[in-house]
């Protein structure tokens, strides 16, 4: 009988606070006692505390229980005309790590996921937010903060400090799992302008980062020594200084790059690879002299897409530069010393060249062996855009200049987000010559798996050779399954994976011991778990996981920019095959099968 059981199982589970996606019952964690203390900004989970503080509250929380009736009734309707439903194979990763998650978690899920895939309310949902929480209607702002808590952030953002944040790296890790975090609150330069309280957001920012960093660190350290190797943190550049500064940068590199005489360079298409040259803009010693050594260059660049209107880099950018370039340098000395990757994220292609030369001075300080200090591999990682039409330019510059520099390159390798305003853009501002994405998606997933089978073959190479220490590490983050099976038959055909007597029965592949910590499978926090338990049961890489969940936090006020702006930028990827439909159909499976087995 199912009259009764699917309301009594989903009625049940609406009693407290809605749970993040993931099983009820993990593995033991190792306590961390040494976490950081939550840095002054943060205020404490006022979401995830006491909920019987007094009758009112109480029935708030009765009111709060009936309301999700009617769409639990709906959920359950749409997945009674399913019928077979029951019959279908799950997708990739089967049900083992979705089978004890909370069955609120899972009506949510099911919800967020169903809203993603219109992409019309996509569009519209950063005016609609900002519509919402500025509204000076009573209580219109409130209503709208807790329906997203309650949806979008408890799916994407794991929580709003860095102690929350950790227990989630535990969580994931005793589910064999490992953990990318990342602050999610943005500084906004959309006016043009760069007054106090961007200054101010942009130093609230590091010093997030840099405690994050020491929270991991900590966290690393409380590991045993053949569990540490995956503790990373993604940072976002834009967050740290104002945007407008890394595009002039990035202009004035384009148009100098040409002067620098390496034919084989200068002819990557734009945005362009990284060159010598560049360090005297990124990385100043001093304006004055900067200024001096770089060359007065202007006008349009064809066809690499500048034009003649673009602004060069300004003495009080090069300022600027200065300070910025020292404060990624301390963040990557503490990053260094703590044993945490540093994962440079990508922006617009218009920012790149900045973002890609200054990616490029880290490695070749930071990914070496450096005097007196432990070293464990690359600590600064770039992020290549497979979506990028010079994307495998890019990644043989990288490879070659890693090489003949005596360091190990540390890639993240992306399919990419902006491609939607990318192109907007190019056409509004009427720039020359092709713009500079791939001209549909199979280019794209082409460009990505070459990267894959180019980065492997490389791997095993250096791995083989005089100095396997400065072999590269990766990260291959993506959500399409297609993409991960690659990655497993290139790691088998280079005899980086194979089975072995301990895993001949369970199917499981080991990686070698040189290969474990240097490669890592990773998907977005609350998206595509099916992935991600894939490849927790394909790999046995020993204490260190090879799967990895890019983890997402700040105050709810914090990451709504974030949340709008993740939805616009997956927007076609969520929409389309293997995304939101794909997410809603594990989690409707799940449900089902908890209601015919109730």
């Amino acid at each position: 009988m199912l009259s009764r059981s699917p309301l009594r199982l989903f009625s049940r589970s609406f009693g407290g606070r809605v749970q993040p996606l993931k099983a009820t019952k993990p593995i033991k964690a190792r306590p961390v006692t040494s976490a950081a203390p939550a840095p002054s900004a943060s205020s404490g989970s006022h979401h995830q505390g006491h909920h019987q503080h007094g009758n009112n509250q109480h029935q708030r929380w009765r009111f709060g229980r009936y309301a999700a009736v009617p769409l639990v009734v709906a959920t359950g309707a749409v997945m009674t005309l399913r019928s077979r439903a029951k019959a279908e194979e799950p997708t990739s990763g089967g049900l083992s790590g979705i089978s004890g998650v909370p069955a609120s978690a899972l009506v949510r899920a099911y919800l967020v996921y169903t809203l993603c895939g219109f992409p019309t309310l996509i569009d519209i949902s950063p005016k609609l937010l900002d519509v919402c929480t500025k509204s000076p209607i009573p209580g219109v702002k409130q209503v709208t903060e807790v329906i997203i808590r309650r949806t979008f952030f408890d799916q994407f953002v794991a929580g709003e400090d860095i102690p929350e944040c950790i227990r989630s790296v535990n969580e994931l890790g005793a589910r064999g799992i490992g953990g990318v975090l990342n602050y999610s609150a943005e500084a906004e330069h959309d006016d043009g302008k760069h007054g106090d309280s961007h200054r101010a957001a942009e130093d609230a920012n590091y010093q997030e980062s840099y405690h994050a960093i020491e929270a991991l660190g900590r966290h690393e350290a409380s590991l045993p020594p053949a569990a540490q190797g995956s503790a990373s943190y993604a940072i976002k550049l834009s967050g740290l200084i104002d945007i407008d500064i890394l595009e002039r940068a990035s202009n004035t590199l384009v148009r100098m790059r040409p002067l620098a005489g390496d034919k084989s360079l200068t002819d990557a298409p734009y945005p362009g690879v990284p060159q010598v040259c560049d360090a005297v803009v990124i990385a100043p010693s001093d304006t004055t002299s900067s200024r001096a050594m770089i060359p007065s260059v202007s006008g349009a660049i064809e066809p690499t897409g500048i034009l003649a209107s673009d602004p060069d880099v300004s003495d009080s950018d090069l300022a600027e530069l200065k300070v910025f370039w020292e404060k990624m340098r301390r963040l990557s000395d503490l990053a260094a010393d703590s044993n945490v990757r540093l994962m440079i994220d990508a922006e617009y292609a218009a920012t790149q060249p900045a973002m890609d030369a200054l990616t490029q001075l880290l490695s070749m300080e930071y990914n070496r062996p450096r005097p007196g200090k432990p070293y464990h591999g690359p600590i600064i990682f770039g992020t290549y855009q497979s979506y990028l039409r010079r994307a495998p330019h890019l990644l043989d510059s990288a490879l070659k200049h890693a090489e003949e520099n005596g360091y190990a390159l540390g890639i993240k390798i992306v399919r990419g987000a902006y491609f939607v305003k990318e192109r907007k853009r190019w056409l509004k501002d009427g720039r020359t010559g092709a713009d500079p994405i791939w001209p549909d998606k199979p280019a794209t997933d082409a460009a990505y798996n070459q990267s894959v089978s180019k980065i492997v073959s490389t791997l095993q190479r250096q791995l083989s050779g005089p100095r396997p220490d400065l072999a590269l590490s990766v990260v291959f983050a993506t959500h399409n399954p297609e993409s991960v099976a690659h990655v497993t038959e290139e790691l088998k055909r280079a005899g980086l994976a194979e089975p072995s007597a301990e895993t001949e029965y369970t199917g499981r592949l080991r990686l070698r011991d040189d290969v474990r910590g240097k490669l890592f499978v990773a998907q977005l926090f609350g998206m595509r778990d099916d992935i991600t338990d894939g490849v927790v049961q394909t790999f046995d890489s020993g204490a260190v996981p090879v799967a990895l969940k890019y983890i997402a936090y700040g105050k709810l006020d914090e990451v709504l920019p974030f949340l709008a702006r993740r939805a616009i930028e997956n927007k076609a990827v969520m929409a389309g095959e293997g995304g939101a439909s794909v997410e809603r159909k594990r989690v409707s499976d799940e449900l089902w099968r908890r209601l015919v087995n109730a």
